[in-house]
């Protein structure tokens, strides 16, 4: 029988490891190769490298909807399609076009956060429980009927980029666990319950400004949520500078407190009100927040003791709520 993979970004990269060896008739469907990185010269996605690495055969398409998806469809001759973060939309035609169906792993405890990033709003949201779903695709987002499920508590110093690569091993295992029973074309299936939903939209970059009125609780899960991308930041001020002066700076980890060291209430918030080894404590809507590793523009991420031999920090500088008016590059 022949299983189509489809996928593109890293999610679904364990899950192809793990069925090349048990799948007789194995076959990758992803994206063309695209302008990637500085050079922007045109580069395979990571699973497409992936299934290089594994000499399997790969069909690519830029679009799976309509007519193209259904003759993509005829061209792999797919009797099972197995999906993880393709990052396109597959037709109704084409998810009623394969014999035993199509299936998705995806980054969550349906129906909760439905859509295109489930694991950074769960931690955006501060949820204590995260997971992986397996499921049946039908045409409404995210909504067909589960198979499997995988539910976990991570630690709460947990980033996005440490729980998709726990989570993309866990969604491995449910699809082996689940593959004979998807052969089969009569797997387990429970409905969702719809008026649970939650949306979980596209991040957008935007979202990295750290607005420093929230509390520092909720500034620490922006911090930890969007790793690797976009990353948080900040414009940062000495305490006697123009509007116009100081620097973006990228904040890769905080610690919430409940209080500054001989600060007042009265510190507002974005406030530095404490500069030592352990980091540089800045005021918050509510608490405070100790930032522990930072990067400037054309610098490499390091500890705050580092960082302040270079920029040294003093109680009274600030970090900007909202973003300056853009005049250069931001650090990278």
């Amino acid at each position: 029988m022949r299983i189509l993979f489809l996928g593109s970004g890293p999610f679904g990269i364990p899950a192809l490891r793990q069925l090349q060896p048990i799948c007789e008739d194995l076959v990758v469907g992803t994206v063309p190769d695209a302008p990637r990185g500085r050079q922007r010269k045109p580069a395979p996605c990571p699973l497409k490298e992936v299934a290089l690495e594994l000499g399997l055969p790969i069909f690519e398409s830029e679009r799976l909807k309509g007519a193209a998806g259904r003759e993509f469809l005829e061209t792999t001759g797919a009797k099972l399609v197995i999906t993880a973060d393709i990052r396109l939309i597959l037709g109704r035609s084409f998810l009623e076009s394969v014999p035993l169906g199509c299936f998705n792993l995806h980054g969550s405890i349906l129906p909760r956060w439905r859509g295109a990033a489930p694991i950074v709003r769960a931690l955006l949201a501060g949820d204590e429980e995260i997971g992986v779903s397996l499921y049946r695709m039908v045409p409404a987002l995210d909504a067909g009927p589960v198979v499997s499920m995988h539910r976990w508590t991570p630690s709460d110093r947990i980033t996005a980029e440490e729980a998709e690569e726990y989570l993309s091993e866990r969604a491995a295992e449910l699809l082996v666990d689940s593959l004979e029973a998807l052969k089969s074309g009569e797997p387990p299936l429970v409905e969702q319950d719809d008026s649970a939903a939650t949306l979980a939209p596209k991040i957008d970059k935007s979202e990295g400004w750290i607005d420093w009125g929230q509390s520092a609780a909720r500034i620490d899960r922006q911090i930890r949520a969007l790793q690797p991308w976009p990353r948080t930041r900040s414009h940062w001020q000495e305490a006697d500078s123009t509007a116009e002066e100081g620097e973006i700076l990228i904040i890769h980890s905080g610690i919430p407190e409940d209080s500054a060291p001989d600060s007042s209430a009265t510190d507002l918030p974005g406030t530095v009100t404490d500069v030592s080894s352990e980091g540089i404590l800045v005021a918050c809507g509510e608490g405070s927040l100790r930032i522990g590793r930072l990067q400037r523009s054309g610098k490499k991420p390091m500890p705050a003791a580092d960082f302040l031999r270079g920029l040294p920090m003093k109680p009274g500088d600030r970090f900007v709520t909202h973003a300056p008016p853009e005049k250069g590059d931001e650090p990278r």
